[in-house]
């Protein structure tokens, strides 16, 4: 080799190789440091393009998952929801059934199932998560970013779609049977007691100056009709003496076996005065089929075949003191038959409010020559509001419940008269007079339609009821009723001589409470939210899946991207130390390489 003092080329050669060393120590030290073999296009184009786009994948799966976790948290609120809509029709339904015993305080029910229909729409309502309420009816559907796919270079959004339901209790909604749910008929919401419109004795008990007098020992019978049509008789025992009506009513009531078919009440002689002298015996509520009396024919020489109220109340046993206890001379054992001693009568007090176009209330009248009872012994005076310009008391003959061969009498009440649209601050007292104006009038129609039921003497239609404010004393018995209102207090009595009568005013009651109808209505709501929560749940069942899918997803791709760039730190800490000791050698050959001019130096000396 040439030794010359312008080119050293054991230097350059050192040089180079120190150069590339350094540059591959370098690479080395980058791939420790970032634990990456291809971090930038560089190192590896196609490499580092696929890497690029993968990352790309996971980062984007990553998000959709997220996203998943908030949508599977919505449907999981909406599921929650549901179900417990669902266990809230659920206790609706037991409400409903239990408000068919007739035992049962129906107001009570209803207020607990208007407090659970509240509830459910509070829930459906407060169902909201990060804004989002699926059962409210606010929100139509919420879609939901499942996946994002490449397909050809080009990203494609995959999307699971879930209807919102609304499972508030509103018009449209998939509870909207559920509006106005009531276990209350009519007349429950519009008669003030539970007992107004059923058949009632009056009797005289006592004397105003002598009270009464039940010793301890006597045996109180009651004669009813079951609902099968047999009589019975209910005994109740006195088990202390009783000198006062009042403690006479409280006794009865207080008794398990009469309070669970009767009911006693004091006597009002006008407005707030009670009668010292006089209670009711009455059947405990509208929905019991319960009459009173028997089919037997009285003991005070009664030849007709009449149900009777002959028996109502007998002191069986004991002593009893003539004017003290059934005023007409009555003894031990022997029974009321006259009309000194009470008479037959309906009540009805109403709350205040007015009517519903289409309410209707049916007094019902029947033969007491018929001991069955059947259709055509009995006939009905059905008082129906109505806003198509009919006044009070007209006989609705072109309405489609009006016949002639039932015995079905449909007489108008004035919408204009007592619509709770047009007169929400009505009294009950008012629409009290309004329903005596309907039945007097409209016994007059029907009696000029030469129409109604007879008995043995007259016809039934003929002055059955008497003009407003005549007194009840004053009916005839088995020809007239009395029906009047009480000025002070409303009570609208309708009212027959005695247990003597033949006609017998049976009861005034207004559309019962259609259990079919209501379970029908509560089954369909059950349908639909028990549908609902399925479909969350399935829907949220799917969005569970997909996120587990996509968390696996994103560990596959992440393994496969580690494949193609990540960094054998085995084989770079080996590569590293050989090029560490490259690097020193190098060092070392090119300090050899630049001593040479040294070497030329020594030539000159």
């Amino acid at each position: 080799m040439v030794s010359s003092i312008l080119t050293n080329n054991g230097a350059m050669t050192a040089l180079q190789s120190l150069q590339a060393t350094q540059k591959n120590l370098l690479q080395t030290q980058n791939r420790i440091s970032t634990g990456l073999k291809v971090s930038t296009a560089k190192d590896n184009a196609a490499t580092w393009a696929v890497a690029t786009t993968m990352r790309s994948d996971i980062a984007n799966y990553k998000q959709v998952g997220e996203n998943l976790s908030v949508s599977s948290s919505i449907l999981s609120t909406a599921e929650t929801a549901a179900t417990q809509i669902a266990d809230l029709v659920k206790t609706i339904r037991t409400k409903v059934s239990s408000a068919s015993n007739p035992a049962v305080d129906k107001s009570q029910v209803q207020a607990d199932i208007d407090s659970a229909l509240d509830q459910i729409n509070t829930i459906a309502s407060a169902a909201a998560m990060n804004g989002v309420n699926l059962v409210d009816g606010g929100t139509s559907s919420l879609r939901i970013l499942s996946s994002v796919n490449q397909v050809n270079g080009v990203s494609t959004g995959s999307y699971l779609t879930v209807s919102g339901q609304n499972l508030k209790i509103e018009d449209g909604s998939l509870l909207e049977d559920l509006q106005n749910l009531t276990v209350l008929s009519r007349a429950d919401q519009t008669f003030t007691n539970t007992n107004d419109g059923v058949e009632k004795v009056t009797l005289t008990v006592g004397s105003a100056t002598s009270g009464l007098n039940v010793n301890s020992g006597n045996y109180l019978n009651f004669d009813y009709i079951d609902a099968d049509g047999t009589e019975r008789t209910l005994t109740v025992k006195a088990t202390e003496d009783i000198s006062s009506v009042a403690d006479l009513v409280t006794y009865l009531n207080s008794d398990t076996g009469f309070n669970k078919l009767f009911k006693a009440d004091r006597v009002y002689t006008q407005g707030t005065t009670l009668d010292a002298a006089r209670i009711t015996i009455s059947v405990l509520n509208r929905d019991s089929e319960i009459q009173l009396g028997s089919y037997s024919t009285g003991t005070a020489g009664l030849t007709t075949e009449a149900r009777t109220f002959s028996t109502a109340l007998v002191i069986s046993t004991g002593t009893g003191s003539a004017g003290n206890f059934l005023t007409t001379g009555s003894t031990t054992g022997a029974s009321f038959t006259s009309l000194d001693g009470g008479f037959r009568r309906l009540d009805v007090t109403f709350v205040d409010g007015g009517l519903e176009i289409g309410d209707t209330f049916s007094i019902k009248v029947a033969n007491g020559f018929s001991t069955s009872l059947s259709a055509s012994a009995t006939a009905t005076y059905m008082l129906k509001v109505v806003d198509d310009g009919s006044t009070t008391g007209q006989l609705l003959v072109g309405d489609a419940a009006y016949s002639n061969t039932d015995n079905v009498f449909v007489i108008a009440v004035a919408a204009a008269d007592v619509s709770a649209d047009l007169h929400p601050n009505l009294t009950g007292i008012q629409l009290a007079g309004y329903i005596q104006t309907a039945l007097t009038t409209g016994a007059t129609n029907v009696a000029t339609a030469a129409q109604g039921l007879n008995d043995a003497t007259a016809d039934f239609s003929t002055g059955t009821f008497l003009a407003s404010g005549a007194a009840p004393a004053a009916a005839t018995a088995g020809t007239d009723f009395a029906v009047a209102v009480d000025a002070t207090t409303g009570l609208l009595s309708i009212i027959n001589a005695s247990g003597v009568d033949t006609l017998q005013v049976l009861s005034f009651n207004s559309s019962k409470t259609d259990y079919d109808v209501l379970m029908s209505k509560i089954d369909t709501a059950t349908t639909n939210v028990q549908n609902a929560a399925a479909a969350f749940g399935t829907a949220g069942n799917r969005v569970d899946q997909q996120k587990d899918f996509l968390s696996k997803l994103v560990d596959t791709l992440t393994t496969g991207l580690g494949a193609l760039v990540d960094a054998d730190m085995s084989e770079e800490a080996a590569r590293l130390q050989a090029l560490q000791v490259q690097e020193q050698l190098g060092t070392q050959a090119l300090s050899i390489a630049n001593s040479a001019p040294q070497t030329i130096l020594r030539l000159f000396q």
